[in-house]
């Protein structure tokens, strides 16, 4: 066996951080909301390319009175290409161009891109999305359960939810856009954080024979303790692609990739605190004669998931 760091310790301060954390998103949704993009937002999306313009907030100022105009610079920083996203029409589209026209002139304003969504197809991809993650949380529930144990797969599903309201609260303090390329990285962060959570799971379930322990707590810090440096590494190596990602690619895939960075890092700390912290609650009374179950013998388990 290693060496025991005691994680038991921080379960409790970084529960209440991380309630802190949640409910200053919730704050965040209710007085600034999510920037949606026009994946889930009715409306049409335009990326113009325009000569002289003195930035963002110039262009802004161009298409006041335009269905709630957002604008957002894309591609390198010394680029003259900006992402224009309105509430209007498809037999509106125009107005945006015409606008932007008007201040800079029409051989200064180039459209490289339009897309439209209506308000029907925008409120099914929502209901959709909600459903798959529902349907997905659900599945890894039962197979948790199966697995394991009924209050370990409850563990594993409150570090999932942890997972999701940190990358939401990040998605609406940093008023990146809410787009299906983010959803694709929240959905990627649920399979990797209850595969971590999985692995630390396996582990105290290996450990359950082999160790003399009075407490819940002593096994689960030794079982964190002997997958600490597979969890640290996998994050690591993970955020290297990510960073990469973020650093060499514009628009989308780096939002995507801001948003797996905030993941990845939560998904490392709630399989080690959250969920353990969680599975210590439940487990309060246990005693070494229960075994994984609460009034079960100890039974010989299998090589960890490792």
């Amino acid at each position: 066996m290693k060496n025991r760091i005691s994680f038991s310790k921080g379960f409790l301060p970084c529960a209440i951080f991380s309630c802190i954390v949640i409910a200053s998103g919730i704050f965040g949704l209710a007085t600034r909301g999510i920037n949606l993009g026009i994946d889930f937002k009715p409306g049409a999306i335009e990326e113009v390319s325009i000569k002289g313009a003195a930035g963002i907030e110039d262009v802004r100022a161009a298409l006041q009175g335009i269905g709630g105009a957002s604008v957002k610079k894309i591609g390198p920083s010394s680029s003259d290409e900006y992402q224009i996203r309105a509430g209007v029409a498809e037999s509106e589209g125009g107005k945006i161009t015409q606008a932007l026209v008007n201040k800079y002139g029409e051989g200064n304003v180039d459209v490289l891109k339009t897309d439209f969504i209506g308000s029907s197809m925008s409120s099914s991809l929502a209901r959709q999305s909600i459903f798959l993650l529902l349907g997905t949380m659900l599945l890894i529930w039962l197979y948790a359960t199966i697995r394991f144990h009924w209050d370990f797969a409850l563990g594993a599903i409150v570090a999932l939810v942890h997972d999701i309201c940190i990358m939401f609260t990040f998605i609406t303090w940093s008023q990146i856009e809410f787009s299906t390329t983010t959803l694709a990285a929240v959905l990627t962060i649920v399979g990797y954080s209850i595969n971590a959570t999985v692995v630390i799971l396996d582990r105290v379930r290996f450990n359950l024979p082999l160790m003399e322990v009075k407490t819940f707590k002593d096994l689960l810090d030794q079982s964190l303790s002997d997958t600490l440096a597979r969890s640290i590494i996998t994050t690591v190596t993970t955020l290297f692609a990510v960073i990469s990602l973020y650093v060499f690619t514009t628009g989308s895939i780096k939002d995507f990739a801001l948003a797996m960075s905030v993941g990845l890092i939560s998904g490392c700390y709630s399989s080690i605190f959250i969920s353990s912290g969680f599975i210590n609650f439940t487990r309060r009374g246990w005693k070494p004669e229960f075994g994984i179950h609460h009034a079960m013998p100890k039974k010989a388990a299998g090589a960890p998931a490792l």
